[in-house]
């Protein structure tokens, strides 16, 4: 269900900096459905479902102009994408994401995000209006290729090798480009095939940068997961167990991934991290794990 809701405020600072210290999320909640979010749980204090109560920021786009007007912005990079996917199935519905972009051309704001649908090509004109005057960083996010276990793991995120190509068409507008190599499930995203089909195409479409990180189960997001993999994976439910005695993987997994997925981006070429994106344009390389 999709809920609009009218913002007094878009733009949020945090302390924690990935690609830059400024969120505007357009939405609470998100309707991709992945069984390893770790953000389903922000919904708990509004007593709602993080996946099926959907709510809708419909003045975004007149909040944030104002907010940019504002003698004291300076113009840092703004994330549309800290919590829940700005192009989320349900932006289809509500087409709130054209009026941001126009928000960010009239300001000449830099803006990041990062998602798991092809539909910001849609907006692709007014992107590249964007990229003109500002820097552009578009990320997609991928885990599995085979579309039978992406169906099952991210059931209404568009399928990961359309999104990988995506990227192709905003390097051509002149957007800076990464992919986001996460979650990798152990025994499902971590094969031969797997990687070397995201480095291989990833590389293709020129990405700019890649980060690699394992799956993560902290907090209230282990019991589902493992409950889905119990139910879908069976064989592997076991195998998990022994990997995930915490909320972070063994360390042995994760050293023995770390140097696989650097021999990968030694091959391909894709040795460069995830940018901070900084007000003068700056830029800062992230670590591999």
């Amino acid at each position: 269900m999709l809920r609009p809701i009218i913002a007094k405020s878009m733009l949020h600072y945090h302390d924690t900096e990935f690609s830059t210290n400024w969120d505007a999320n357009i939405y609470r909640g998100c309707g991709h459905r992945c069984v390893y979010c770790f953000a389903q749980y922000s919904h708990q204090y509004l007593e709602a479902d993080f996946f099926d109560d959907i709510f809708v920021k419909t003045n975004a786009a007149e909040v944030l102009s104002r907010e940019f007007a504002k003698r004291s912005w300076r113009r840092a990079p703004v994330c549309i994408a800290g919590v829940s996917d700005a192009y989320q199935p349900f932006e289809r519905e509500s087409s709130v994401m054209p009026g941001v972009l126009k928000a960010f051309i009239q300001a000449k704001n830099p803006l990041a995000f990062a998602t798991k649908s092809t539909l910001p090509l849609r907006d692709l004109d007014l992107f590249a209006q964007l990229a003109k005057v500002t820097r552009v960083d578009i990320a997609v996010s991928v885990s599995v290729m085979n579309e039978n276990d992406r169906l099952l793991i991210e059931p209404f995120a568009s399928p990961a090798q359309e999104r990988l190509e995506m990227l192709g068409e905003f390097k051509k507008i002149g957007c800076t480009t990464g992919v986001l190599f996460m979650p990798i499930l152990p025994f499902i995203g971590d094969t031969d095939e797997n990687l070397d089909s995201v480095f291989s195409l990833s590389a293709q479409v020129k990405a700019d940068h890649m980060n690699v990180y394992p799956l993560h189960l902290r907090g209230k997001t282990k019991a589902p997961f493992l409950s889905f993999i119990a139910q879908n994976y069976p064989s592997l439910l076991s195998k998990y167990s022994e990997l995930y005695k915490g909320g972070y993987v063994n360390q042995e997994y994760a050293n023995e991934l770390k140097k696989r997925v650097f021999q990968y981006k030694k091959r391909y070429d894709l040795m460069s991290g995830y940018h901070q994106i900084k007000r003068e344009d700056d830029a800062i390389q992230l670590s591999l794990f």
